[in-house]
């Protein structure tokens, strides 16, 4: 499909298949319409969308600000949800390589030596190890429950932003289909005009005739 760059701007954007609805409900309130979807070539749940919007929009200026700003707000939900587990991850992966380390050192201290005190040392060292790894995990547990508090409170806030621009560009931004309207029903009143005119002379002739 050939592009009309004279009448036309477009643009190109790659969405995950889970967030395409609300991502083109952003789009289409700034006056975006899809031109064309399909799968990404390169991620399998990724969409690969092109939209067109006419150049000469109303607002157009506005519209343009008002997309920066909810391209911000989208980018920043990917990225909370993308980075949201990055500390309680380092802290189980940390704890595991340490915890691992003591437990094999209390293993090697128990069946390396023959005296009972290397024996006892190895395995309260093995033993407080595994407990302490065990209470790791748990730690961990609670770790990425606050993480996700925090993240659906951040998201929260920016998918309600989200909102308030979309009933900003709603007021500003002019639908193609309800423009469409006027022009359809307008051009259907000039059609019928001429049928009328002809019409009322037909029932004119025939009054003059029955006269």
């Amino acid at each position: 499909m050939s592009r009309d760059y004279t009448n036309y701007d477009y643009l190109s954007v790659s969405v995950k298949s889970d967030q395409l609805d609300r991502i083109l409900q952003c789009y289409r309130a700034l006056g975006w319409r899809e031109e064309k979807m399909e799968d990404d070539r390169e991620y399998y749940n990724m969409k690969y969308v092109r939209l067109r919007r006419p150049h000469k929009i109303e607002n157009k200026d506005r519209l343009q600000y008002l997309q920066v700003r909810m391209e911000s707000f989208i980018n920043s939900v990917s990225r909370v949800n993308s980075h949201k587990h990055i500390k309680s991850h380092a802290f189980i992966a940390i704890s595991f390589i340490i915890f691992s380390g003591l437990v094999a050192l209390g293993l090697w201290l128990a069946f390396a030596f023959n005296e009972p005190v290397f024996r006892i040392c190895g395995w309260w060292i093995s033993g407080l190890s595994v407990a302490l790894m065990a209470c790791a995990v748990a730690f961990f547990m609670f770790m990425r429950k606050r993480e996700n508090a925090t993240a659906a409170k951040t998201n929260e806030r920016s998918l309600e932003n989200i909102r308030a621009l979309i009933d900003e560009c709603l007021l500003i931004a002019p639908s193609t289909e309800e423009e469409a309207l006027p022009a359809e029903e307008n051009s259907s009143d000039e059609a019928e005009e001429p049928a009328r005119e002809q019409y009322i002379e037909e029932e004119q002739l025939k009054e003059a005739a029955n006269g």
